[in-house]
């Protein structure tokens, strides 16, 4: 063999060779993590550092916080938090800012701009995917003043920018977000995102926030009334006696006679049934000469907690807010349509609503801070939406069978105490309202709901039972699961038991967000029943 052939046959061999090496094969993730930490070289050097080993996702902190204040990371607690989500490309797909949302076109009258707030816990989590890696760990960083990697918590004020790969980001791509919260695009399915995020605060059990945050409002505005607290071997014989239902066989003669009207009629909050906690009704309530007091207390625990003044229609002003003035509207059409209402003369002349058999209930359902999520009133959502997408009418409430009504505990436990063309204000926690589950703010045309697809599950229940009883005490749970009342307020709209793979499709309207543990005051007129 010539020297020539000797040197084509080890070309050939060597081509041979290679063509039968298979080529390295690499996971999406795997690609992904490298595109990340190149565009992170690239357009981000100064973080390269700030890799978090589990998620795979890296942390830039724009503010430490308030570093005296208690931290959230490694806790099982109920964070409030803002962010807004951007893809690479610097497009928003979602954010709680109405500045953002107005300048994207996604703004809406309906939206209420607010921090959200979801729960961030070892063995559970109800945060944005992903982002709940920031809040519960501790984050390794490195100190732009000191070169030195340092650990960070989160805590109050602490603002966090994440650069987060898909394989953290999955259940939150595609329709990220509804009800004036989305940007003015989509996330794509294996994309990275951007979040930008401030913590407010935290609680550790909600049910008891929420009941402090009832009364602190009753109190500046009224007072709560305490004088007709019972002992406890009391309640139970008091409150079946005052059960809104009546017993089978039960004659008109042996019913109780409704005193409270009366005694109740002082412009104080009262329990309409001694066993609740924190749920109230004002029986004095007129639109005519009674104004609610939103201001923010010493006792705030975030900064929005207090008077709404965001959007267009609340915000502030020339340092003045809006709500005042929105508030004098309101009240002044409320008056030319239904009246002030009954006064404390006429109240024992009005019939009692046991006394037929449905009333029509009109109503503005508020949050604490002013904020008004619905109405059936055409005047009040002319002046808060300016237009009336959908007339309002009436609801019906069956006093005969108050607790088969679809409406929320806290109707069917304190419209049966009202009476006939009378003006009220019902103020209540969560519990006898949307609980955990609260409602998901929309304005499409249809939505797809899934069983198996809950957003909250069963670990969440137990999480909520534990709030309840280590606040209320395990006799107050009790009372709702296997006491006369015969029901568990946290399954209110949610059937936890089915459990199975169909899908419904319903035709909605507008709606405004509920956030989980949302304390909730109507503002209720019982139209005049017509005499036969």
């Amino acid at each position: 063999m010539t020297y020539i052939h000797r040197i084509l046959w080890l070309v050939g061999a060597i081509i041979i060779a290679t063509a039968c090496v298979k080529e390295p094969k690499m996971t999406v993730e795997e690609v992904e993590k490298r595109s990340l930490a190149a565009w992170i070289e690239k357009y981000h050097p100064e973080l390269k550092d700030n890799l978090q080993e589990e998620g795979g996702y890296y942390v830039e902190v724009l503010d430490y916080g308030v570093q005296d204040s208690a931290a959230v990371t490694g806790k099982d607690v109920w964070v409030w938090y803002d962010f807004t989500n951007r893809d690479f490309q610097g497009n928003v797909c979602e954010t709680r800012s109405w500045h953002t949302a107005y300048q994207l076109g996604t703004y809406t009258d309906h939206t209420h701009y607010n921090p959200v707030f979801r729960f961030s816990g070892k063995e559970s989590h109800t945060l944005m995917e992903g982002t709940y890696l920031a809040t519960f760990n501790t984050l390794k960083v490195r100190n732009e003043a000191s070169g030195a990697m340092e650990d960070v918590e989160v805590r109050y004020g602490t603002r966090l920018r994440l650069y987060m790969p898909s394989t953290i980001t999955k259940n939150t791509a595609g329709a990220t977000s509804d009800g004036g919260y989305e940007g003015q695009y989509e996330l794509d399915d294996s994309k990275p995102l951007i979040v930008e995020m401030t913590i407010y605060g935290h609680v550790e059990n909600p049910v008891a926030y929420e009941g402090e945050r009832v009364d602190l409002f009753a109190e500046n505005n009224g007072g709560v009334c305490t004088d007709h607290k019972v002992a406890k071997e009391e309640t139970q014989e008091k409150a079946q006696r005052r059960h809104i239902t009546r017993t089978e066989g039960e004659s008109d003669e042996e019913e109780e006679v409704d005193t409270r009207p009366l005694e109740f009629f002082d412009g104080r909050w009262h329990q309409p049934i001694d066993t609740l906690e924190h749920l109230y009704v004002n029986y004095a309530y007129s639109p005519e000469d009674v104004a609610f007091n939103f201001q923010n207390t010493p006792d705030a625990l975030y900064p929005n907690e207090g008077r709404y003044n965001a959007g267009t229609i609340y915000s502030t002003t020339s340092g003045v807010s809006q709500l005042d003035d929105v508030d004098s509207r309101i009240n002044k059409a409320l008056v030319e349509r239904f009246g002030r209402g009954i006064t404390h003369d006429e109240v024992l002349d009005a019939d009692s609503l046991k006394v037929e058999a449905t009333a029509k209930v009109w109503y503005i359902g508020r949050f604490l801070d002013g904020y008004i999520f619905d109405t059936n009133i055409d005047e009040v959502k002319e002046i808060i939406y300016g237009k009336v997408e959908s007339a309002g009418t009436a609801l019906d409430f069956d006093t005969r069978k108050p607790l088969e009504n679809s409406y929320i505990l806290a109707w069917n436990y304190s419209l049966p105490t009202l009476r006939y063309g009378q003006w009220a204000t019902i103020l209540t926690v969560s519990t006898y309202a949307y609980g955990l589950q609260g409602q998901v703010g929309s304005h499409t045309s249809t939505t797809t709901s899934n069983n198996d697809a809950a957003y909250y599950d069963t670990m969440n229940y137990y999480n909520y039972m534990n709030y309840m009883n280590s606040y209320y005490g395990y006799g107050y749970g009790s009372m709702y699961n296997n006491g006369y009342y015969g029901y568990n307020p946290y399954y209110y709209g949610y059937d936890y038991s089915a459990n199975t793979n169909s899908s419904t499709t319903t035709v909605i309207t507008t709606s405004t967000e509920i956030q989980s543990y949302t304390p909730l005051i109507f503002q209720v007129f019982v139209e005049k029943n017509k005499k036969k």
